[in-house]
């Protein structure tokens, strides 16, 4: 998958300045880009328009060649996840399992073989023995594994991650690394927004790119 940005302007409001001016960039799938920038640069805002949650004020994003504006959020949401800088906002089901299977259920698709899926997903990000856990008493690391499995079992082609590794522990930045490169690997395309350059050094093969008055460098 190809999202293409060309002369992406936004602004919060008529009397606001420009968040985002002119922007243009290419990112490619088997890729993983670390967009880095000052707090207030803008970072959550372009993953925000990306997704369709916001309209940039000019210019346009498209993907695939097809023009976003007529791509509504819910069809962004299958060919593009996107996970919170705190992913308990996006987590509200009374159990793991629940989180996971909710998708599927609520679009009427639930099966054995997405019930199979979801027991893979619980075991791969090392979920199985808290599937029964609300997954607001779990901790950050746990609930970030729960969002990306939830994602994972969307088969999405583009990852959007805000701050990913922010409250990690080494292990859990190790896992974190280890399914991005994964994910990179098998077509995925990634976006990470963060400060972290620790992480950042720890990638393999990680695009580099700088958000700087509303531009990217």
């Amino acid at each position: 998958m190809k999202i293409e940005i060309k002369n992406l302007s936004f602004r919060y409001s008529k009397k606001s300045p420009n968040v985002l001016e002119n922007l243009s960039y290419i990112f490619e799938g088997g890729n993983i880009y670390f967009l880095e920038g000052k707090n207030g640069v803008g970072k959550t805002t372009l993953g925000k328009i990306i997704m369709g949650l916001l309209k940039p004020t000019s210019g346009y994003i498209s993907f695939d060649g097809e023009d976003s504006s007529k791509i509504k959020p819910a069809d962004r949401a299958k060919k593009i996840g996107y996970m919170f800088q705190n992913p308990a906002l996006q987590l509200f089901a009374p159990t793991v399992f629940d989180e996971l299977a909710f998708p599927f259920e609520i679009m009427g698709t639930m099966d054995e073989h997405i019930k199979d899926n979801i027991q893979k997903a619980l075991k791969k990000f090392n979920l199985y023995e808290a599937k029964d856990r609300s997954p607001l008493t779990m901790s950050y690391g746990e609930m970030q594994r729960l969002a990306l499995a939830g994602i994972s079992l969307r088969n999405v082609d583009f990852l959007i991650l805000d701050e990913p590794s922010s409250a990690l522990d080494e292990e859990g930045r190790n896992f974190l690394i280890s399914y991005l490169e994964d994910f990179s690997r098998n077509g995925g395309g990634v976006i990470l927004f963060s400060h972290d350059e620790d992480t950042l050094s720890k990638i393999n093969g990680v695009i580099e790119i700088v958000l700087d008055n509303g531009s990217i460098r």
